[in-house]
C-alpha cells in the first residue's frame, strides 16, 4: 500500500514537472511576438502610442504613410492599429533601416507593411493613396522640412491628416539644443502647405502636431 502511495505520487509530481515544463515552453515560444510588439515597456510607457493612435484617430483598414521609420518602433504599432485590411507604407532615407524593418515582417508574419526609400525633400509614397501621415521622433531631423511637406501633400487623400509627434525641449533636459522648441515645430508649419489644426500634450515628453492641407492644393512637379 505504502509502494502504491508512493508511485502515485511520484506520478502526480511527475505530471506537475511536465505541465511546468509545457507552461515554460509556451511562454518562451510567445514571448517573441509579445516583445516585438513593444520593444521597450519603458518607451512605450512615455510614447504610450496605443493611446496615441486613439487620439488621432487610426481605425482598421487605413493606408498611413510613416515618414522617417527608422528601424521600425513606430511602424510596427501603426501596423497593428490599421490591421490587416490596412497598409503601412514605411519611408526613410537610411536604407539599413528599413532592411530591418523588411527583415522584422518577415521574421513575425506581419504583411501589412511596405518600406519605401525616400530623399530629404521627396517621400515618394503612393499619390493620393494616404488617410494619414505619421512622423515620430523625426521631424526634428528633417533637412528640408517645408520642401518634404510639400511632396507629401498630393500623397494624401482629401481630409487626410498630418501627425508630427516629436520631444519638446521645454519639458525635459536637451543640453545640446538638438530638438526643436514648440515655437520652431509651428514657424516651420506656417511656412509649409499644411496648418496646425491642433496640439495635443497628454505625453511626458512629446507635442503631437495635427495638420491638415490649407486650402490651395498645389500639383506635384
Amino acid at each position: 500500500m505504502h509502494d502504491d502511495k508512493s508511485q502515485r505520487a511520484g506520478r502526480g509530481f511527475g505530471f506537475r514537472i511536465a505541465a511546468a515544463f509545457l507552461t515554460i515552453f509556451f511562454l518562451i515560444a510567445a514571448a517573441p511576438a509579445l516583445f516585438a510588439q513593444s520593444g521597450s515597456p519603458t518607451r512605450d510607457r512615455i510614447e504610450q502610442p496605443s493611446k496615441v493612435m486613439e487620439v488621432t484617430g487610426v481605425k482598421p483598414g487605413m493606408v498611413i504613410g510613416e515618414i522617417g521609420a527608422g528601424a521600425g518602433y513606430f511602424t510596427f504599432w501603426l501596423a497593428r492599429g490599421v490591421g490587416k485590411g490596412g497598409k503601412i507604407y514605411a519611408n526613410d532615407i537610411d536604407r539599413d533601416a528599413l532592411s530591418r524593418i523588411t527583415r522584422r515582417a518577415a521574421d513575425e508574419n506581419v504583411t501589412n507593411i511596405e518600406t519605401i526609400l525616400g530623399t530629404v525633400e521627396d517621400p515618394r509614397l503612393p499619390l493620393s493613396s494616404l488617410d494619414m501621415v505619421f512622423m515620430v521622433n523625426a521631424f526634428h531631423d528633417l533637412e528640408r522640412p517645408v520642401e518634404l511637406l510639400a511632396n507629401l501633400l498630393p500623397c494624401l487623400k482629401p481630409g487626410g491628416a498630418v501627425v508630427i509627434m516629436d520631444r519638446d525641449p521645454a519639458r525635459f533636459s536637451d543640453p545640446h539644443r538638438h530638438f526643436l522648441t514648440r515655437a520652431q515645430v509651428e514657424e516651420t508649419i506656417g511656412r509649409s502647405v499644411f496648418e496646425l489644426v491642433k496640439v495635443e500634450t497628454f505625453l511626458r515628453d512629446h507635442n503631437l502636431y495635427i495638420l491638415k492641407a490649407r486650402d490651395a492644393r498645389p500639383d506635384r512637379r
